[in-house]
């Protein structure tokens, strides 16, 4: 047992409902945890040391195998605690016999290397208890008396503060609404004569909290009814911002802060179906050079003022390139993102020309029901054999009632990624029909 160990903890549905203002139904908190619990598998690829897993209870221990197998590494220990709440750490901390497990996973490591998804009260709790235990705790997040940057940064009232610190972070024009009447106001004076807003809630989660009002009055009515479906709209201070028409899809940088040192940068470029976030691609050249640079500007400037905060470990910056040219920030993730798996694949891959693509959710048909083992496991074998690299990322989700695929895949350059993954939703999709649909053959030089 090595002395120094990776906790692989993904802690994403405590973290999403960790908002304090907002009064969320059993309803919507059942489906946060749902899909917090469908991205938590993703989080086998997060690091390739030494390491233990915690897991939600019900993952397919046959997918873990394979997803392993085509890395080329053995499995390593994985704590499942009982889903009692559905909030990992917190179910983790109640259960004893999961608790058991872990220590006796850690086994002798004297130090714990934290790989958490972002800072929240259990995560602090369960250090406390690994520290009692005579180990040594490194966390990935802020120290706890820091932790309020976290959730600083994370509201969308940060981008607007730092729009007034920080040289070239720029933000769409808006104003901040505290009341019914004045978001009305707002709309009229921003989306008016037909005219477009997007107005935001100061927390959400994969686009919702975001709406798109204006372009006439039937948008004007569609907005009222969108947040009035939008639970992360249940509180105020929103914010009116003017929709900026922009390029396609949209620029990203994740921001490594630690205590010394330049800021480790990774750029992505986030595919969007409206206000939502759909997939990724990361990798040399996935932004040109003009954009690349000012991004660059902007995350090492954030980099340095939420380090001045206390803020410690991954956060990302999301942006739009306008087409008046100007690059605007969007959002600050204070916490690992979807982008997390894509770039320690990538650093697994390290020394190649390697483009990853993800998607998260790839919907499948109802024909019948998905299964990883009829379905989706022959796809990827076929692919494996042919040296493709890709991987299922979240096959939990293909037994929920609208029944989706994650998967992530590496090529040589953004278009062959895409077009791996397309093939693979095709091939998914024909074989829950019944049907046979042959995967193209891979490009020269594709490897496991």
């Amino acid at each position: 047992m090595p002395d120094t160990i990776d906790l692989v903890v993904p802690n994403i549905v405590e973290f999403n409902l960790r908002r304090g203002l907002l009064d969320l139904d059993p309803g919507v908190e059942r489906d946060l945890a749902e899909h917090g619990t469908n991205l938590a598998d993703q989080c086998v690829f997060w690091s390739d040391r030494e390491r233990v897993l915690v897991l939600p209870a019900g993952y397919s221990a046959e997918w873990l195998a394979d997803v392993h197998t085509g890395l080329g590494t053995a499995v390593p220990p994985v704590v499942a605690p009982e889903p009692v709440t559905g909030r990992l750490v917190q179910d983790l901390l109640a259960d004893d016999r999961a608790l058991g497990e872990l220590s006796a996973a850690l086994g002798g490591a004297r130090e714990v290397r934290f790989v958490s998804w972002g800072a929240e009260p259990a995560l602090y709790a369960l250090a406390t208890v690994l520290r009692a235990q005579g180990r040594t705790v490194r966390l990935d997040v802020p120290a706890p008396r820091d932790a309020w940057a976290c959730e600083y940064l994370e509201s969308k009232q940060s981008c607007a503060d730092l729009a007034a610190h920080l040289p070239g972070f720029r933000v769409p024009k808006g104003l901040s609404v505290t009341g019914w009447e004045q978001l009305r106001g707002a709309l009229g004076a921003i989306a008016g004569d037909g005219g477009r807003a997007v107005v935001k809630s100061m927390y959400g989660v994969g686009g919702y909290g975001s709406a798109l009002a204006g372009g006439g009055a039937d948008g004007i009515a569609r907005f009222w009814q969108t947040l009035r479906r939008d639970p992360f709209f249940g509180t105020f201070p929103l914010a009116v911002q003017e929709y900026v028409e922009h390029t396609g899809d949209c620029p990203a940088v994740d921001v490594l802060v630690t205590d010394d040192g330049p800021p480790r940068l990774e750029y992505s470029v986030l595919g969007v179906d409206g206000l939502r976030y759909r997939s990724l691609l990361l990798g040399p050249d996935v932004l040109e050079p003009g954009p690349k640079e000012r991004i660059t500007a902007l995350g090492t400037a954030v980099h340095g003022f939420a380090r001045t905060l206390g803020f410690r470990g991954w956060l990302s910056v999301d942006c739009l390139l306008g087409l008046d040219g100007e690059l605007y920030v969007t959002e600050i993730n204070a916490r690992r993102t979807g982008a997390m798996h894509a770039i320690a694949l990538a650093e697994r891959w390290a020394g190649e020309r390697v483009v990853v693509h993800s998607h998260d959710a790839l919907p499948l048909r109802l024909t019948a029901v998905p299964s990883y083992t009829a379905h989706v496991r022959p796809v990827f074998r076929a692919l494996w054999a042919k040296g493709v690299r890709a991987y299922p990322t979240t096959v939990r989700a293909l037994g929920r009632h609208r029944p989706s695929l994650g998967v992530i895949v590496g090529a040589a350059g953004a278009e062959e990624a895409e077009g791996i993954t397309e093939e693979i939703h095709r091939a998914v999709n024909a074989a829950v029909a019944g049907a046979v649909a042959p995967l193209a053959r891979p490009t020269a030089g594709s490897r496991t």
